[in-house]
């Protein structure tokens, strides 16, 4: 694996049962129901970049960044990171390099703990001058933080403490799960401005998930496009925003507002079950473009020109690239 490559996850799959198996399912012989909520995902992440992730509510954005944090185990697929496999024998030592913030934060942190507790528990070395360090800079005011609780909080004051305990951790790679899309549109803003700056001050990489695309184009130097389990599109963020590919992500596109849009065209349709998807492309049932073929067989995710797209509409182009 090339040195630049932090993270691979190699044709990753994450399935879960969709109801529990009793006696009477297992004597009856019923096979199991799963939601395959990845499917055969592979994607590289390079080192000191910013990854996005973008896709609607089930597209397995948030379970890719699970498996990718050890919190989830892969159904199937290899993890590698820093050119070791993950398994059951190196998994505490790869965590040590790795931390999540989550959409909402108090479900991370301990409602029952002050802020510098919070902080403090996850570091090394647990000083006061470093806890006082960190929570400034993320933003805070240590004297005026240090003996609250979480509840006493506002939502975005909330979010850089969970910031601040990630950076306790001193991790090399740092996975953020729509951590702005709870709060409100200035201090969200704050909070990009932010991560921003702690990516280019301690020369992290960040996978960026998030349903914004918008938001996505901001902080990304890369991304990939995930729909129902599976990747549509990757490629350099300024190159898919400004020719996207895949039809799933020209209509994404389409939704975003803007000075001068004066229509917004958001997907139509439902995002298809994750436990029967459809046959072919999945994205094929709310496709203006969709062929005949696009609902027989499922396309691969080829390179073109430097970008990824899974998509019949290139097929010729595919042709070419392989000769």
């Amino acid at each position: 694996m090339s040195d630049s490559i932090l993270y691979k996850a190699i044709n990753i799959n994450k399935y879960y049962l969709a109801k529990k198996r009793g006696i009477l399912e297992s004597l009856a012989r019923e096979p199991p129901i799963y939601v395959r909520a990845l499917d055969n995902v592979s994607v590289e992440i390079r080192k000191g970049e910013v990854l996005g992730v973008v896709g609607e509510s089930g597209s397995g954005k948030t379970t890719l960044g699970k498996v990718l944090a050890t919190l989830e185990k892969p159904t199937g697929g290899n993890l590698i990171f820093m050119g070791m496999e993950v398994n059951d024998r190196n998994i505490n030592h790869v965590r040590k390099h790795i931390h999540m913030v989550f959409q909402n934060p108090m479900t991370s942190i301990n409602p029952r703990m002050k802020v510098k507790d919070i902080v403090r528990e996850a570091m090394k070395e647990k000083r006061e001058e470093r806890v006082k360090k960190l929570l400034e800079e993320v933003g805070l005011d240590y004297n005026y933080v240090k003996d609250k609780y979480p509840r006493e909080l506002s939502g975005g004051q909330t979010q850089r403490v969970a910031i601040a305990r990630a950076l306790a951790k001193e991790p090399d790679f740092l996975i953020l799960d729509e951590p702005t899309s709870a709060l409100d549109a200035s201090v969200q803003a704050q909070i990009l401005n932010l991560l921003v700056d702690l990516q280019k001050e301690r020369k992290l990489t960040y996978l960026f998930i998030t349903h914004n695309i918008a938001v996505a184009r901001y902080i990304s130097d890369r991304v990939i496009i995930m729909y129902a389990g599976k990747i549509v599109e990757e490629g350099n963020t300024k190159e898919v925003i400004s020719e996207p590919m895949h039809p799933y992500t020209q209509s994404l596109l389409s939704s975003v507002p803007e000075l001068g849009k004066k229509e917004l065209k958001p997907p139509s349709g439902e995002v298809p079950s994750l436990i029967n998807p459809p046959s072919g492309c999945r994205f094929n049932p709310r496709c203006p473009f969709a062929m005949s073929v696009c609902k027989e067989k499922e396309p691969p995710l080829v390179e073109i020109n430097g970008r990824k797209v899974a998509c019949w509409l290139y097929e010729t182009n595919w042709k070419k690239a392989s000769r």
